[in-house]
């Protein structure tokens, strides 16, 4: 063996060693950094999961770990009464399971326990995955930067890849990545080998696997969630460019539709055994319709490799021409013969990029705020900026066709966090990848610079390029002429380095510190300060609940294989739904094992929000009969801030504007400041009713009159809120009625007079009593600290009522199991009283009655009985 060969492999070896070293580090770096929050959410009974949607998947590991690895496609313990068809594949589910399972977890904590290192497990995988894409663009060098910004960078990826995060959101990012590697390496692989679209022979070679592993890396995607179809989405724009520069330049295109067509016919060959799961031609569900989609991938590629042979000799503007009139035409065409079809598809599109009032309540759907962003990828967006540089750079100089796709899928997924920060976990390996291609560009520029104006280059490339000079020795042969020849020899050259291109290269350098030390301090932070999803006050709550309310009759692990099963299964008599926002619906149906009507896929969102917000309470009550709804709960947020947000759902026009009013007030000279007020018909909710009156009648004793002008008739502009320029007080709502009726009379156009209050849990208007509803407990937290008392969590039950005839108003003091005591007042309504606390407390009452109703008027003393109170019957 030659001692340049023995060279060449050392070096080998060491790169190798080196990369393998560094890919190493970065996964222990990341598995650290994701493992961080355990002290904090661990617990001898459980592990307090983060967010809301992990609490439901937990519930499905619950269910798969007995009989795995059966999975249910329809989930009766939630969205009551309807039960929820499960839309969202099982492939996370069953790598948690077979976790669960290897770490022998049997109880509930220890498969919490288990289950939880999934989501930081597949962050650890994500870092060769980065290696691979960045080193498949550019080289090995670039391959580690891209796994290192992986490992640090922050955001949405970093906290739901974070322990106790167990939900499908990383392992989207993780597949939709893999597939975009398997699929650069096919497109180079393919264009490499020569293989071609019409021989046969040529279709034998064993390249074909590259797409066929694209494929399987996109059903990976596609067992975790259907949105996979947005790297459909991908392929699909990449391939029209490139085809169309292909042909502008006489290429050949062989590689690119053989790719596709090899590629998504796994595809459907993998969705076939996986069962069609849902009727129709949806695509955000497992039914045909993605069969359909990706046929329609394949078959548009071999048509625009047709179209582009029977162009072949005809300018390149014939061919871009002909593509655009075929799309056009055949969207017309679809949206005539298949309006609903064609109709849908494009809904579910520009639904990824579109918003709507009740989105814009949800925290993942919101648009992406500027701030957001600079603040999460900060001086990486430097670097995205020098990476796209440097790929329309590769596309320009090389007609680079993977470069190409990775800025097609950057774009793509760009915009599509710009308009639902939902997707910004997938953005998270983008932006990594588009920074490291920065820095390789450049290394690649400055590198070689670098080290000789540090003169070490020799260290790095001890062989030395050698050029030939005169020797000033002179030969003794002489040549045809008789001229005595000049011997040449080699002596090492010594090419000039520039200051600029290595200028360049440190600023890019220090740049990238700067991003992975901020995404590192960034994780460091979130990781050693993030708390468990569900507080204490929501924990005790829902654990009483689940210890004392009577079982709903359904069984929380039984398996349902089909979404169909929705259309047919019947609830057992003895169910109830339980009604709280949608936030809180995992909760109520992991830790209670109860039924909630509206849970964090918006399921029942509507319905709860038209519930709390709703200021007639017959109606409401009305409502609950109808949906079989039997208990709610309420806690402190749905009564202040996430008040805005059922408003939203409940009427997404006016949202707040019909409970609540901003105004400006004058502070000084000039100077205004603007305050939010609450109208009469805030405190008339049934979310007010519940929590802040306990569902008691209530009269104020002091009603506020705000007197107000338009902000332009005072001179003001830039603003829409109306200007204080008043404020009466009255002893009653009838008084303050009157004093607004007085000043309507001579107010100018624009001017107005309304009750209003700065106080949230003081009301303005008289309130009747809620006459079915009993509070059953309270968490222990009082969420007033200047006087008052108001519990974080409570939970009401919805009875039928004993029914007392009578007239004026009944009281009767109550003690709750946290020892507060309130009166519980009601007038009568046509001469009866339907009266919701027992006198006689109930096999799991700890919220009591310590005296007899008292009818106020006439001191006369009533006991109602248990059974009255639950079966409405007449005392």
């Amino acid at each position: 063996m030659s001692k340049e060969l023995n060279l060449q492999i050392t070096k080998r070896t060491i790169r190798y060693s080196f990369i393998g070293a560094c890919l190493i580090a970065f996964s222990l770096l990341t598995f650290w950094l994701r493992t961080l929050p355990i002290p904090m959410i661990v617990s001898e009974n459980w592990v307090n999961l983060l967010g809301n949607d992990p609490w439901f998947s937990l519930r499905q590991i619950e269910q798969m770990a007995p009989g795995f690895p059966a999975y249910s496609w329809f989930d009766p313990m939630t969205a009551f009464p309807f039960g929820e068809a499960i839309y969202w594949g099982p492939l996370f589910g069953f790598c948690a399971t077979v976790l669960v399972i290897l770490a022998g977890a049997s109880t509930r904590p220890e498969i919490m326990y288990a289950a939880s290192f999934l989501p930081p497990l597949m962050a650890v995988v994500m870092v060769p995955v980065m290696y691979g894409l960045g080193a498949k663009l550019v080289d090995w060098k670039t391959g580690i930067v891209s796994a290192g910004f992986i490992a640090v960078i922050s955001g949405q990826y970093a906290y739901r890849s974070l322990y106790g995060f167990v939900d499908h959101h990383i392992a989207e990012t993780l597949f939709s990545t893999l597939f975009c590697l398997c699929f650069i390496i096919a497109l180079l692989k393919m264009k490499e080998s020569g293989v071609t679209f019409c021989d046969i022979q040529s279709q034998k070679n064993h390249v074909l696997i590259y797409p066929v592993l694209a494929g399987i890396a996109f059903l990976f995607g596609f067992y975790t969630m259907t949105t996979m179809v947005i790297f459909g989405v991908v392929v699909v724009i990449y391939t029209i460019i490139q085809i169309v520069v292909d042909h502008a330049q006489k290429q050949k295109t062989d590689y690119l539709i053989l790719t596709n067509c090899v590629t998504f016919f796994v595809v459907i060959l993998g969705i076939l055994p996986f069962g069609l799961k849902s009727p129709g031609l949806s695509i955000g569900v497992y039914s045909a319709g993605n069969i359909f989609i990706y046929g329609l991938i394949i078959i548009g590629s071999i048509l625009l490799y047709s179209i582009s042979r029977y162009l072949a000799d005809r300018p390149w503007y014939f061919y871009l021409a002909s593509l655009a009139g075929l799309t056009i035409g055949s969207l017309v065409l679809g949206l005539l013969i298949f309006p609903t079809l064609v109709g849908g598809y494009i809904s579910q599109f520009t639904a990824v990029f579109g918003m709507n009032a009740q989105l814009l309540t949800v925290q993942e759907g919101m648009p992406w705020q500027f701030e957001n962003a600079v603040s999460v990828f900060n001086w990486g967006w430097i670097l995205v900026a020098g990476g796209i540089v440097s790929l329309l750079y590769r596309i320009r100089k090389n007609d680079d066709s993977p470069a190409l796709f990775t800025l097609i899928w950057f774009v793509l997924i760009f915009l599509a966090t710009t308009r639902q920060v939902r997707f910004e976990y997938y953005l998270a390996a983008n932006i990594a990848l588009m920074a490291a291609l920065a820095v390789g560009w450049a290394l690649s520029i400055g590198g070689r610079d670098l080290l000789r104006l540090a003169g070490v280059e020799k260290f790095f490339n001890p062989k030395d390029k050698m050029e030939e000079v005169a020797s000033p020795e002179v030969s003794e042969e002489k040549g045809k002429k008789g001229k005595k020849q000049v011997q040449k020899k080699k002596v090492p050259s010594k090419p000039s380095a520039s200051p600029l291109r290595s200028g360049v290269l440190v600023i890019t350098v220090i740049i990238g510190l700067l991003f992975a030390w901020s995404g590192a301090s960034a994780n460091v932070t979130l990781g050693s300060n993030v708390g468990g999803g569900m507080n204490s006050d929501w924990t005790e709550a829902l654990t009483w609940f689940g210890e004392h309310s009577p079982d709903p009759g359904v069984d929380y692990y039984k398996i349902y294989d089909s979404p169909q099963a929705r259309d047919t299964f019947e609830y057992p008599s003895e169910a109830y739904g339980v009604i709280s926002w949608w936030d809180y619906g995992h909760w109520i149906t992991f830790v209670s094992k109860r039924i909630p009507h509206a849970n964090p896929f918006q399921r029942g969102a509507t319905t709860s929000a038209h519930f709390f917000i709703e200021t007639d309470v017959d109606a409401a009550s009305a409502q609950l009969d109808d949906l079989g709804v039997r208990y709610v709960i309420t806690d402190i947020e749905m009564a202040t801030g996430k008040f805005w947000a059922m408003a939203t759902w409940h009427d997404p026009v006016n949202a707040t504007a019909l409970f609540q009013q901003r105004m400006l007030y004058q502070e000084s000279e000039g100077s205004y400041s603007q305050v939010q007020l609450q109208r009469e018909s805030y405190f008339q909710t049934m979310i007010q009713r519940l929590h802040v009156f306990d569902g008691s009648a209530f009269a104020p004793k002091s009603v506020m009159v705000v007197q107000s002008a338009p902000a332009s008739a005072l001179g003001l502009t830039g603003g829409s809120a109306p200007v204080i320029t008043g404020i009466g007080e009255a002893k009653s709502v009838d008084e303050a009625q009157a004093i607004i009726a007085e000043y309507k009379k001579t107010a100018p156009a624009g001017y107005r007079a309304e009750i209003l209050t700065p106080e949230m849990f003081s009301s303005s208007a008289e309130l009747d009593a809620l006459q079915r509803f009993r509070l059953v407990y309270e968490s222990q937290q009082n969420v007033l600290s200047g006087g008052g008392d108001i519990r974080y969590v409570k939970i009401f039950e919805f009875v039928p009522g004993a029914i007392l005839s009578g007239e004026g108003t009944i009281e009767v003091p109550i003690e709750t199991n946290t020892g507060r005591t309130f009166m519980y007042r009601q007038k009568s309504r046509n001469g009866v009283f339907v009266l919701p606390y027992p006198n006689e407390a109930g096999p799991d009452d700890v919220v009591l009655t310590t005296a007899p109703y008292r009818i106020v008027e006439t001191g006369q003393q009533v006991v109602v009985p248990y059974r009255a109170v639950m079966e409405g019957l007449r005392i």
